[in-house]
């Protein structure tokens, strides 16, 4: 039992208490049939009035604790419980379906559209493919739409598949047998049998080997699968979601990502904005990481001013949500003031920097400089446009020639 639960009668005397308790406080606080003062021990100050509340935040032992009081006709009924304890209790509890993409903050136009596309998505059976940029918040969506989902009661299971090796990934995924590789002393299951019935998330599939393409294209296709040095087949009922950073229809186009595979996954997309996008999401992103940031610290949530939110608005936010919430926390953490304002926030200051070539042109052609120029142009546009369509579209020439031209240079993948 994680509550320390404490009884005391009408005349203050302590009457009951559980092991949690006693383990929790000093031997002579808790003496049975003798006064209680409860204002000590739980070291109440002047400034706290629990005989007017149901519940209060108290510290004991360094730690946040809930403390509850109930009042009975004979008694009062005291209930502890650490704050990290109940926060990962409720992790554990499933949101309730209709609210699970209440996370999102939608006062744009785009959110509201992609939201709703996303609910519609949540409710069907085939593969869901979600791309977006880095630190738009892939993974929440993910999440949202597998607790929207019929499938919301039961496991949801994430892998990044990015940088992992061949074995690793058809490890976590399908399992293995007893004795399948050295020290395998019993078997195990994989990712898709502890998820039967719910979803798994694939992360980063633009990474994923061509050889754990085509295994993953079969299992999507009947269900079936073997365990890593396993004979016999298993079938599972798994919603796959996969998500990507990068254009997939690039990797296709380039041979490094399989077309069936591709046409397999992308019958259901979605396409998170970037912050640059949805900056009417701004305010309210805002004020949903400072109210968090307090709830972690156990403090009251600081005053933003006006200006905070003009100045966090015209940024441009390269590494999207996540970013934003970075700058909003170190802020936060250093805050000394009720009141957050302009000067309290850091925003990254963009380097500008000359292009290499304007010192690297002796002994070259025309048409050798104008390659080079062409490069490096490139290469500073790729970052903030990490595909050919997303390039193409904004130097404004055709996506095949772009396509062609990052491929002569080497960029990209």
């Amino acid at each position: 039992m994680q509550a320390a639960i404490i009884e005391m009668d009408n005349d203050q005397l302590l009457v009951a208490y559980n092991h949690v308790a006693r383990a929790l406080f000093a031997q002579n606080d808790l003496v049975l049939n003798q006064p209680f003062n409860y204002q000590k021990v739980f070291n109440l100050d002047n400034t706290i009035n629990i005989d007017g509340q149901d519940d209060t935040i108290i510290v004991l032992d360094s730690q946040h604790v809930l403390l509850q009081k109930v009042m009975e006709s004979s008694k009062t009924i005291f209930i502890l419980q650490p704050i990290e304890y109940l926060k990962k209790r409720l992790s554990k509890i499933k949101v309730v379906g209709s609210q699970a993409f209440d996370i999102f903050a939608s006062q744009s136009l785009v959110m509201q559209k992609l939201i709703a596309q996303a609910k519609a998505f949540s409710m069907q059976r085939e593969p869901l493919l979600i791309s977006g940029e880095t630190g738009t918040g892939k993974d929440l969506l993910a999440n949202a739409c597998h607790q929207y989902s019929s499938r919301g009661d039961q496991a949801f299971l994430a892998l990044n598949c990015a940088a992992m090796p061949d074995e690793v990934v058809e490890s976590e995924l399908y399992g293995h047998a007893a004795g399948a590789y050295p020290g395998a002393i019993e078997g195990k299951k994989g990712f898709f049998e502890q998820a039967n019935d719910g979803s798994v998330l694939l992360d980063g599939i633009d990474e994923m080997s061509f050889q754990m393409q085509t295994k993953l294209l079969r299992f999507i296709n009947d269900g079936y699968f073997r365990r890593v040095g396993d004979d016999n087949e298993v079938y599972v009922d798994v919603r796959i979601i996969c998500a990507t950073k990068v254009d997939l229809a690039d990797l296709v186009e380039q041979g490094k990502f399989r077309k069936d595979l591709y046409y397999r996954l992308n019958v259901l997309s979605l396409n998170l904005p970037s912050l640059q996008e949805r900056k009417d999401d701004i305010t309210q992103l805002t004020h949903i990481f400072v109210n968090e940031y307090a709830n972690k610290q156990g403090i009251i949530p600081p005053t933003i001013d006006d200006n905070v939110i003009d100045n966090l608005t015209r940024y441009s936010w390269p590494g999207n949500v996540r970013q934003l919430k970075n700058v909003l926390y170190s802020a936060l953490a250093q805050l000394t003031s009720p009141r957050l304002t302009v000067k309290d926030i850091v925003l990254p200051t963009p380097i500008t920097s000359q292009l290499s070539w304007v010192n690297n042109i002796e002994n070259k052609t025309l048409d050798e400089i104008t390659k080079q120029f062409e490069k490096e142009i490139l290469l500073k546009l790729y970052d903030q446009y990490p595909s050919s369509r997303k390039l193409a579209k904004r130097l404004g020439v055709s996506h095949t020639a772009i396509a062609n031209k990052l491929r002569d240079y080497g960029i990209g993948r």
